[in-house]
């Protein structure tokens, strides 16, 4: 007899359980949807400010960087440039991008440190400067062309590996700020 009545409950509050379950399958959907979204916006305002800090860092390194590029390229600029302010903006670009490497890709940081090792030969001796991988018989008819010039250029230019890195760099600075 026990089980006849709970069965005859169970057939009593039925309608009441199925009226009530959707509520209640709605409000826990809704809920989680609620804090799926909340999760993506704290996502993107993440993003948005490390976007912001690698615009702010790039903004600072863009100019120098450049000047490697069209110094050793021979474009733009270079005849206003010398050894002695590549090698500036070499110290300048590689010390905003060493203490900013938490911000960068990986990708990004291995394009650059490529596009470093195309620009320079580093590890020369001791207190030494890298040298400028470009042809010194280039450089030495400019106007301000200075004889203590000559140990900065150690040679290796190549302009197809120079034109390919630059381009490498700047597609993967342009994904880490979601351009393309």
């Amino acid at each position: 007899m026990e089980s006849s009545k709970v069965i005859k409950f169970l057939i009593e509050i039925a309608p009441v359980i199925s009226a009530i379950m959707p509520l209640i399958v709605i409000l826990l959907t809704g809920w989680w949807v609620n804090k799926r979204l909340e999760n993506m916006k704290s996502r993107l305002q993440l993003d948005h400010s490390i976007i912001g800090k690698r615009a702010e860092i790039y903004a600072e390194i863009q100019d120098d960087l450049n000047n490697i590029y069209s110094y050793i390229k021979r474009v733009g600029k270079w005849k206003e440039l010398t050894p002695t302010k590549i090698l500036e903006s070499k110290r300048l670009v590689d010390q905003k991008f060493n203490t900013t490497k938490p911000y960068w890709s990986e990708n990004t940081m291995n394009q650059y440190e490529e596009f470093m090792k195309v620009c320079f030969k580093t590890f020369r001796g001791h207190g030494k400067d890298a040298g400028i991988r470009a042809s010194i018989e280039r450089y030495k008819s400019l106007e301000n062309w200075n004889a203590l010039f000559n140990d900065s250029f150690v040679g290796g230019y190549d302009e197809d590996s120079l034109n390919n890195i630059n381009k490498k760099l700047m597609k993967a600075l342009s994904k880490d700020f979601g351009i393309v």
